[in-house]
């Protein structure tokens, strides 16, 4: 006898977990997050000082693959040697605002790594030879990149975003690359990597000998940095609503950006515009892809996201689609927008809307490393407190009205920057896309 389907529940309860908050020796702010049962954690070192400081976006990226390649005590052959032999995973990355460090550590051996990641963040001896080989990679990545249209396309956008005095905007350049030397990186970490600016994150299971070991090897004194306020991510340039081309004439396809500015985070409509723009073009039942993808066979895929930043926001759309369909594409973004501007979502959509937004958000609950990745987030974005909980709040309480008052308040189809890169011949060409059909 087959069974009755189970009634679907709506995701409910959900409570992001706070870190405690103490304080090595010497000042820096460590945030706890002891969960889960593994004998395993992760400590993440945030700096402050990222792509938007020092003489150009490459400084940070540098740094970030350098730290690991030697100190002035171990080369990076003793270094991976020795992170490999206790079971542990060295990693840094480079972002608008900070540097950051990441170990994934056996608990068991933690005090045995410590050390190490304290001499590269403090000590690092930035050797000639490997900034060389990371240059060649660096070059070798840009010469890539600069054959896609998706990547020239996003260049072109920032460029014109945030104008080109401005580290986000400034293309990097094969000879940027060569410019920068030991010293600059040297002067960078000098600039920056003071205690002051240092902030840690631990998670998983913690506990007081982990804290007391990161007191011991991170709590000593610091030199101070010079610098201490990332640069601000506010654009460098006043918006213009404009169209950009870039001539690519042996692409097969085309790719598409468009930014609208919008606002910030700490904005009481912040969240309201997130959930419409996830509704927009957010998942993959959304009125884009919908339209775009499944109706129309345009592109394969095709999103919008409400890019939130210390200092501004965008609300950012792109595809890649055959050079022949791009203006069409265009064409119905335009439509959609317009058509959450004039009609309000009905009950359903709103409401897969929202289970796909929660279900989200419950994802963030599932590790103790995904709790950290948020609270990561909110520390490098300066986003509040209570950003996670409005969220859950919001989506409980919204109506479609209310999501058609923010459409007919920010989706302003005459102030778009759209960048275009492929062949334009085949781009303007006339096609039967324009006829409505394919």
């Amino acid at each position: 006898m087959q069974q009755p389907q189970p009634e679907i529940q709506r995701i409910a309860n959900l409570t992001l977990s706070h870190p405690a908050v103490t304080r090595l020796d010497n000042g820096i702010p460590v945030y706890t997050f002891n969960l889960g049962d593994q004998e395993v954690s992760r400590v993440d070192i945030v700096i402050e000082g990222g792509r938007c400081d020092g003489n150009n976006q490459m400084e940070s990226e540098l740094i970030s693959a350098l730290l690991r390649e030697g100190t002035r005590h171990q080369d990076a052959r003793t270094i991976a040697e020795h992170l490999d032999y206790y079971g542990s995973w060295l990693g840094a990355n480079a972002s608008s605002h900070n540097v950051t460090i990441s170990l994934y550590a056996v608990n068991k051996y933690f005090d045995r790594v410590i050390p190490t990641i304290a001499d590269i963040i403090r000590i690092p001896s930035f050797p000639e030879h490997e900034l060389g080989n990371l240059k060649s990679l660096a070059l070798t990545r840009l010469r890539t990149n600069n054959e896609k249209v998706a990547y020239l396309s996003g260049v072109e956008n920032s460029k014109l975003y945030f104008g080109t005095e401005h580290n986000l905007g400034k293309p990097t350049t094969p000879e940027m690359i060569e410019r920068i030397s030991r010293e600059e990186l040297s002067a960078f970490h000098s600039d920056w990597f003071g205690r002051q600016n240092v902030a840690i994150l631990i998670s998983g299971t913690v506990t007081d000998d982990m804290i007391a070991s990161l007191n011991r090897h991170l709590g000593t004194d610091w030199n101070e940095s010079t610098h201490s306020e990332s640069g601000t991510d506010a654009p460098a340039c006043r918006f213009t609503a404009q169209r950009s081309h870039i001539d690519k004439p042996n692409a097969l396809q085309s790719a598409l950006r468009i930014a609208i500015p919008t606002v910030g985070r700490n904005h009481a409509d912040y969240i309201p515009l997130r959930i419409l723009t996830t509704a927009f073009g957010g998942y993959f039942g959304s009125r884009l892809m919908t339209n775009i993808r499944e109706d129309k066979g345009y592109t394969y895929g095709i999103s919008a996201s409400l890019l939130g930043m210390r200092h501004n926001s965008q609300i950012s759309i792109g595809c890649q689609c055959d050079n022949s369909y791009t203006n069409a594409v265009i064409d119905e973004i335009v439509k959609e927008m317009e058509h959450l501007k004039a009609e309000p979502l009905g009950m359903e959509e709103l409401n897969r809307v929202k289970s796909y937004m929660l279900s989200d958000l419950a994802r963030t609950l599932d590790t103790p490393f995904s709790v950290a990745d948020f609270h990561l987030s909110m520390l490098s974005n300066r986003i509040p407190a209570d950003y996670f909980d409005n969220q859950v709040r919001l989506l409980g309480s919204i109506t479609p009205e209310e999501l058609q008052a923010m459409a007919v308040r920010y989706f302003d189809t005459d102030n778009m920057l759209i960048t275009i890169a492929g062949n334009m011949e085949a781009v303007n060409a006339p096609t039967s896309a324009e006829n409505g059909t394919r």
